[in-house]
């Protein structure tokens, strides 16, 4: 018993700076929600002009995500995670002092880049370590690092605002000053795992991959404008295709990839694992944005009572999200994802306007649970198949999955709701986030197989 309360243990020296670094980046994007106005009301720009600091941050992270992954798995890990703190404090600084608002607008793409580094980084720290120790790395930790994202995205609204009513519109660049200090000072007691050895007289360009980096991100930034472009058009899915089918021809030929096209053939279920990240993610913002919205228009809930009703959504992600963290059994874990969400989507058809509103807690409770469950389910599965020499390119390669899905259901609410917000449109939300449920069932079947094949069901 000792011995496993023992493998059990987290240790809090070293995971503290990296899960400081990993809320950096939905910390910054929340905060700016509370802080937006009286931005852009000091620089005399419009609210539509004063989102591109929002996008930006978005699509830089998007595509920076798996290129930072890719830098700590060929240079040191701890290096790129500095590198990563180094950045976010220099667009603060700009930030801060920024004398336009064009420098704002550099300050969060470089935040995108800094904020960029934390998550790959540290899920490559993480199981460095412990494959040091010779042992898997505890599901705890993996929850920790999972719930501690979501921490702070229901910090960064409430802080944003505080923060501006103290300091400012500056208050929400000068935070992260601090918070990367204090981050840079505690990542001492992290050790510099050695970057591994590499016997190919390879260049620094064909170790990274440049042309396939290039070819990624000009393939991700089609496709996002795609994803957000209301008419449609044969021109940019044409161009979004062939840019994808070159980037798959391309990456086959490389010795060192950036994207290792063959896993996915090799590895069927990694692909899986992105498309069930892909999936979650679109379900669970898809709830995230329409719930408020339905409960303020339909119900005529003040917005600021609306707030704290959302907030037992977040406190049971987390609480459940640790302790479905404990669950050994990947399968189980994914399966359990399912059900909760599956129970979500039917108490989601009940809403209608003349509906309890204990009801509607009820449903935001059981969403709750959804999304703390199928966020450590995703990451513990994708823990497993990515390759021990590429977790850094695979975990921002997730992530970028993430926002994909984020993107994609945030596009599809503005054509469901140009019209205004009903009972039937927000019922024909919930068809399309059973038809993820659907899918989330169907990609269970590898994942059972596998667990079967291995005895760990």
């Amino acid at each position: 018993m000792s011995e496993k309360v023992k493998k059990e243990k987290i240790d809090y020296p070293f995971m503290l700076p990296l899960v400081l670094g990993t809320m950096m980046n939905p910390l910054n994007s929340t905060m700016m929600a509370t802080s937006l106005v009286a931005l852009c009301g000091a620089f005399k720009v419009t609210a539509g002009e004063g989102a591109i600091l929002i996008t930006s941050l978005y699509i830089t992270s998007a595509v920076a995500q798996p290129l930072m992954g890719r830098l700590a798995d060929i240079f040191s890990a701890k290096k790129i995670n500095t590198l990563g703190f180094l950045l976010a404090l220099a667009a603060a600084l700009i930030g801060v002092f920024a004398p336009a608002f064009g420098w704002l607008v550099v300050s969060r793409v470089l935040l995108g880049l800094g904020t960029s580094a934390a998550y790959p980084s540290a899920m490559a720290l993480i199981n460095k370590k412990y494959e040091a120790e010779q042992r898997p790395v505890p599901g705890p930790v993996l929850g920790m690092v999972v719930l501690s994202s979501q921490l702070s995205m229901i910090l960064g609204p409430v802080l944003g605002g505080l923060l501006t009513e103290v300091m400012g519109w500056k208050g929400v660049f000068f935070i992260n000053i601090p918070w990367v200090l204090i981050a840079l000072y505690l990542s001492r007691a992290i050790p510099d795992f050695p970057a591994p050895v590499n016997n190919k007289k390879e260049s620094l360009i064909r170790r990274l991959d440049l042309a396939g980096i290039a070819l990624f991100t000009a393939f991700l930034l089609s496709l996002l404008f795609l994803l957000t472009h209301r008419d449609f058009s044969w021109e940019w899915i044409s161009a979004v295709s062939g840019l994808l089918l070159l980037l798959i021809l391309w990456e086959r030929r490389q010795e060192s990839p950036f994207i290792d096209v063959r896993l996915f053939v090799s590895n069927p279920v990694l692909s899986l694992v992105y498309l069930r990240t892909l999936a979650v993610t679109y379900m669970l913002y898809m709830i995230l944005y329409s719930l408020p919205q339905w409960i303020e228009t339909v119900k005529h809930i003040k917005p600021g009572d609306t707030g704290l009703m959302m907030i037992p959504n977040s406190v049971m992600s987390i609480i459940f999200g640790l302790l479905i963290s404990k669950l050994r059994s990947v399968f189980r874990q994914n399966l359990l994802g399912v059900v909760v969400m599956a129970a979500a989507c039917a108490g989601l058809y009940f809403l209608n306007e003349g509906v309890n509103l204990f009801f509607v807690l009820g449903v935001i409770l059981v969403n709750g649970i959804g999304e703390g469950v199928n966020m450590v389910a995703n990451q513990a599965l994708l823990n497993k198949e990515a390759p021990a020499n590429q977790k850094g390119v695979s975990f921002g390669l997730g992530r970028t999955f993430g926002y994909l899905g984020a993107i994609v259901s945030s596009s599809q609410l503005k054509v469901l709701f140009h019209n205004g917000i009903d009972d039937h449109n927000f019922h024909q939300i919930t068809n399309y986030i059973i038809y993820s449920v659907i899918v989330l069932a169907l990609l269970l079947i590898p994942v059972w197989r596998m667990g079967k094949k291995e005895g760990a069901l």
